[in-house]
């Protein structure tokens, strides 16, 4: 099988055999092999089979050393997903590594029965035996799957070199100078030597005479070729001396001891029991055409005729087997080896032979995003059975990745259901057997609002009834419905497939408590602030709250006053009096003596309407810092970046990030946060405070301008790290230094820079630096650093591409960042859990976007490749630190389930920086005229992903998961590729536009 454990593919060479000894298993029976599934079916093939594989422990056992009963338990599970997919054929690996997962004279027990080679199973369980007789009650044939030649699993770093790593009493022991150690760490029989080939049939003679398969199933290895051994050779050089007979040409005498092995296994098998089935599996390229006029056109890398030296077209010539099922493990479609042109070759090949062609077909790639892309598609395995029935030469199909089966990737394992039992069209898009699926909400769920949007999936070919009112799915079953919600319970009945199923739904009691204030009094949950907090002396704090109009209202910290004004009428709501709200500013007064901190006390909010007196004590803490107490803060986190703020909690925006290193005085503290004299707040936890010391005047001595590639460096000489803000508009950038004189730069500017000059205004203790753009919008981020006593300011230099040639993106780096992924599904479609969530088509989207750029040669980092979680922090660290021309993040929307979801639809992009903000324009642009979408604009939102400040970054929702339709559209991976392709011209078209 030619199949990955870890890698891509695990190299299976076959095992080995040896003369017949000891009684029957048990008595033989007369058993023909159906090749119907006991089960009813509506189409019904020749062959559907399943490998399962025992090779370290890859299907059957899931482990060594399992119970007798656990082993029946796999086995049992085998055998029922087998049944529900309409499978009628196992192929049960019995001899992997020169041992067996049968009863046999010949061969040890297998190592990965018991985890020692030569170990008897557990209570002397025979496996073979076991699914033989279970399998025949469900109408399933099985197959005895050898490796004839492979004897161990060493790998090339952990050889095996000789036969001292078989269990003592292995029959080739007993024949050594048959053994040859594979350059890739594996013991093999060699072929060449007639006591092998004796071997191997002896031990398939046994399997036939003794048990009631219905086949003898060969895989894919035979010699090793040298591409998986290292680039060495088989060491066979003294059989081929000692056997060679007329041969001068060792490949062709190789050629011949592979035919040998095959003719002989064949008559072996008929001689016994004449209906037993002997076939092979090979790999599929028997030549490529451009080295035998006779191959196929394909650019394999190896082939079976010249480095497996198996000729597998002579087998079909000669009818030596009874069916050859070429394991075509490419896509529809891949370049190197197009199924198509495979299946189109083999078909020739079996034409007017009695040998029947199957199709090995490569399960274990379904969703490994390792393999090619189209492995993506939910479709691909069924486009491929489609066009294996629409070949008409083609008897049916096996499926190597039983654990993809089984976990259901993909939906394959419903698929394959909805084909082999159900009759669906393979080639149709829902060749699963459908029945009704409710994604959302789940029965039970419970909402305030007034109305609700059912979303679900169903038979497209089978009416759908809610409440006895017909509904009208999608082209792929998928609808959605939005249900007014009467107050208690709802009760919504689904009627499909002569099935019935109700969806409860509770509508709770809304509140209906809007505040009115019916007597003079402060409103509840309105004063402000409702933290402690330190403030130096001479800074400012603002208290408010809600009361009656026309009060007087005032604070008291201990013996100071404020005054407060009302601000702003609030609605009456139908109350007695009509509230209003109340502003005021406190001052931090002086600290006298020696104390750095004084507490002030708790404020109390005091109002006088119509000469009553009503007070509102709180149980906050006010307090102020001496105003010759020092303290500053440094910036000291193991994060990026330090996040800065324009208030005390992550409610507040976010403005221009501190840096390590980022000194300034700590002016108040608040909710655990510190206000810098900058203005900016910032979490303590960023922060590592120096007491008592004071910070030295700053004063720019020198700025440098140099060109470093990527960015324009601009060097600020100055004795302390001050804090910066960045500010951005069309036509320029500002660089702000807090607390700093500054000086002018009076050098000249690299010819790469985004500015044309650069101007300085000092304005009330700031430095501005003012740097007037070459062009509008032409303004792509900066990333900056303190070092060596200066700072140093990086802005963005524009893409530098080829732009000419077959890859005119040479010189772009972009990243792609496929949204969600691993343990963070995203959001869900119509079919729930059965269908495509967001990652899934987000991955898709990605790979295929770095598959167009890569092409046209630009550069592309990603931030996962793969279903695994990243965080958010992760993805915005690896732009940071990969500093792209552009960063891309890939999504899809979803609404809240109270909202209507046909009302929601189009292509959005987001941003969350200036420097983003015209890239997310032109690509939303670009998208819309490419696409045709509804357009739903681009627009500024705070995402983790975006507020990196070195690249533009920007995030396209391609369209809503929760809308029947635009899932219809998001879910096929035709559609999945075009999206790609057009965020890559998208791309493209930005990088051209603004190349330098």
């Amino acid at each position: 099988m030619r199949k990955k454990a870890g890698i891509v593919c695990l190299l299976l060479v076959i095992a080995l055999l040896a003369p017949i000894v000891g009684s029957r298993v048990f008595t033989d029976r007369e058993y023909s092999g159906n090749v119907t599934n006991a089960q009813e079916t509506v189409v019904v093939e020749d062959m559907r089979g399943v490998w399962i594989a025992s090779v370290s422990n890859i299907d059957f056992p899931s482990k060594p050393g399992l119970s007798a009963e656990k082993q029946m338990k796999e086995l049992d599970a085998i055998i029922d997903n087998a049944r529900y997919m309409g499978l009628n054929a196992i192929f049960f690996q019995v001899r992997p590594t020169g041992d067996a997962l049968y009863k046999s004279s010949i061969f040890p027990w297998s190592v990965y029965l018991t985890g020692t080679q030569g170990k008897a199973n557990d209570k002397d369980f025979d496996p073979l035996a076991y699914i033989i007789e279970q399998g025949h009650k469900n109408g399933i044939q099985i197959h005895a799957w050898l490796n004839p030649l492979r004897l161990s699993m060493g790998t090339a770093s952990k050889p095996d070199k000789s036969i001292e790593v078989l269990s003592a009493g292995h029959p080739a022991r007993k024949i050594p100078e048959a053994v040859v150690a594979g350059g890739n760490g594996k013991l093999y029989l060699d072929p060449g030597n007639p006591e092998a080939i004796k071997l191997i049939t002896d031990g398939v003679a046994e399997i036939v005479r003794n048990y009631a398969v219905d086949g003898i199933h060969f895989d894919d290895y035979f010699y090793p070729s040298k591409s998986e051994c290292n680039g060495k050779d088989f060491s066979d050089g003294k059989s081929f001396e000692k056997y060679k007979g007329s041969f001068t040409s060792k490949d062709d005498w190789r050629r011949n001891n592979i035919n040998t092995l095959v003719k002989s296994t064949y008559d072996t098998v008929k001689a016994i029991k004449p209906q037993v089935q002997f076939g092979i599996s090979p790999f599929a390229i028997w030549s490529n055409k451009d080295r035998n006029a006779e191959g196929s056109d394909t650019q394999g890398g190896i082939s079976t005729y010249y480095d497996h030296y198996a000729d597998t077209k002579k087998w079909v010539r000669e009818a030596w087997i009874d069916y050859i099922a070429p394991q075509i493990y490419w896509n529809i479609g891949f370049k190197v080896a197009d199924y198509s042109v495979l299946l189109d070759w083999w078909k020739n090949v079996c034409s007017g032979s009695s040998v029947k062609l199957y199709v090995g077909h490569a399960a274990y790639k379904i969703n490994d995003s390792s393999q090619a892309n189209e492995w993506l598609d939910p479709l691909q395995i069924p486009k491929q059975i489609a066009m294996n029935r629409e070949s008409k030469a083609v008897g049916g199909s096996i499926f190597y990745g039983y654990s993809n089966l089984k976990g259901n990737v993909l939906g394959i394992r419903e698929k394959l259901r909805g084909i082999y039992v159900a009759g669906r069209d393979a080639g149709s898009s829902v060749p699963e057997d459908r029945q009704l699926v409710i994604a959302t909400p789940s029965s039970g769920y419970s909402t305030a609002s007034s109305k609700i949007s059912i979303m679900g999936s169903c038979d497209p070919d089978q009416p759908l009834y809610l409440n006895g009112q017909q509904l009208t799915p999608s082209k792929d079953g998928y609808f959605v419905t939005y249900q007014e919600l009467k107050a208690g319970d709802n009760s919504f009945v689904f009627r499909h497939k002569d099935k019935e199923t109700v969806l409860k739904i509770t509508r709770k009691a809304a509140s209906t408590s809007s505040y009115k204030m019916n007597k003079p009094e402060f409103r509840p949950g309105y004063f402000s602030p409702v933290s402690s907090f330190t403030m130096k002396t001479g800074q400012k704090m603002e208290f408010s709250c809600v009361a009656p109009t026309g009060a007087k209202v005032w604070v008291e910290i201990g013996k100071y006053k404020v005054e407060l004004s009302r601000s702003e009428l609030l609605e009456a709501n139908g109350g007695a009096i009509t509230p209003a709200k109340f502003k005021g500013t406190f001052t931090m007064p002086a600290v006298t003596g020696s104390q750095k901190i004084l507490a002030l006390g708790k404020p109390v909010f005091v109002m006088d309407y119509n000469g009553q007196k009503i007070t509102g004590k709180q149980s906050n803490n006010v307090s102020v810092q001496a105003d010759k107490y020092y303290r500053y803060a440094q910036i000291n986190t193991s994060q990026a970046e330090a996040v800065a703020r324009t208030g005390p909690s992550t409610s507040y925006a976010r403005i221009t990030p501190l840096i390590n290193g980022a000194v300034d005085y700590i002016v108040g503290e608040q909710n655990g946060y510190y206000l810098l004299r900058s203005g900016v707040w910032t979490d303590k936890s960023y922060v590592r405070t120096v007491e008592n010391k004071t910070l030295a005047a700053n004063k720019i001595t020198s700025v440098s301008i140099k060109d470093n590639g990527g960015y324009t460096d601009l060097t600020f000489k100055m004795p302390v790290n001050a804090v910066f803000g960045v500010d951005v508009s069309a036509s320029a950038v500002t660089l702000s230094i807090y607390d700093t004189n500054g000086k002018s730069a009076g050098t000249a500017i690299p010819a790469a820079a985004i500015f044309k000059a650069v101007s300085l205004q000092n304005v009330n203790g700031t430095a501005k630096y003012t740097f007037s753009l070459k062009s509008q919008d032409n303004y792509f981020g900066y990333y900056a650093r303190y070092k060596d006593g200066a700072l140093v300011f990086s802005l963005k230099n524009a893409p530098k591409i080829s732009g000419t040639g077959s890859k005119p993106l040479t010189g772009l780096k972009v990243l792609l960042d496929a949204g969600h992924g691993g343990s963070e599904s995203g959001a869900i479609g119509p079919l729930g859990k059965n269908g495509l969530y967001e990652k899934q088509i987000n991955l898709a989207i990605t790979l295929n976007t770095r598959k167009y750029l890569q092409a046209l040669g630009a550069a592309v980092i990603m931030t996962r490749t793969g279903d695994k979680t990243v965080s958010l922090n992760d993805r915005a660290d690896l732009i940071r630190k990969e500093k792209p021309d552009i960063a891309v993040s890939i999504h899809n929307n979803s609404m809240d389930v109270t909202a209507d979801y046909t009302k929601h639809t189009g292509l959005l992009v987001l941003y969350s920086k200036d420097s983003s903000k015209a890239a997310a324009g032109f690509v939303k642009d670009s998208l819309i005229a490419d696409l045709g979408r509804k357009d739903s604009g681009y627009r500024w939102q705070s995402l983790s992903v975006c507020t990196v400040t070195e690249s533009p970054a920007i995030l396209i929702e391609g369209g809503f998961m929760s809308n029947p339709e635009e899932y219809e559209w998001l879910a096929a991976y035709d559609n999945q590729v075009q999206i790609a392709n057009s965020i890559g011209k998208a791309i493209e078209s930005w990088a051209r536009k603004n190349s330098r």
